[in-house]
């Protein structure tokens, strides 16, 4: 039988979930521009990665490759990607990010950061810095080294 967890973990793995749940919910901005939540964040991967393959990609995202064969389709039905064979390997393809794909995926981004400030303007400046330390600590899992205090 597992151990009984800490109330406080508890609460806060609720208010996580909760807040991302919200903001997700809300991302439905994106699909004003045609595109679906897992669809920005592929379009997002291919563009950081300049050429990538499927294999890659459905690495990454941790999914099957037909799954991201099928968005795949849609980004190259709406022009924002395109697939060519890889110059190394005539097997494999390519996929990089179009011209009309970087211009939507600005718009995506922009209005993603809007949604997550819009949220994030209940915290005060000082809140909002010891946030975002502690969710770098938490994303990298590393403390920050101690920072001795006659350099303070």
């Amino acid at each position: 039988m597992p151990q009984p967890l800490d109330p406080l973990m508890e609460s806060i793995g609720l208010s996580m979930w909760r807040v991302q749940r919200r903001i997700i919910s809300q991302m439905s901005l994106h699909q004003e521009l045609g595109l679906t939540v897992p669809q920005f964040g592929l379009l997002r991967m291919i563009a950081q990665e300049k050429k990538s393959r499927v294999v890659q990609l459905a690495e990454k995202l941790e999914v099957k490759s037909s799954a991201v064969t099928v968005m795949l389709d849609r980004l190259e039905l709406l022009g924002l990607v395109q697939r060519e064979p890889d110059e190394c390997d005539r097997r494999a393809v390519v996929v990089t990010i179009t011209p009309p794909g970087e211009e939507l995926l600005k718009e995506a981004e922009y209005r993603s950061k809007l949604l997550l400030a819009e949220h994030l303007a209940i915290l005060e400046p000082g809140e909002l810095e010891c946030f975002a330390r502690c969710y770098q600590i938490l994303e990298s899992q590393q403390r920050p080294p101690e920072i001795p205090s006659h350099i303070r």
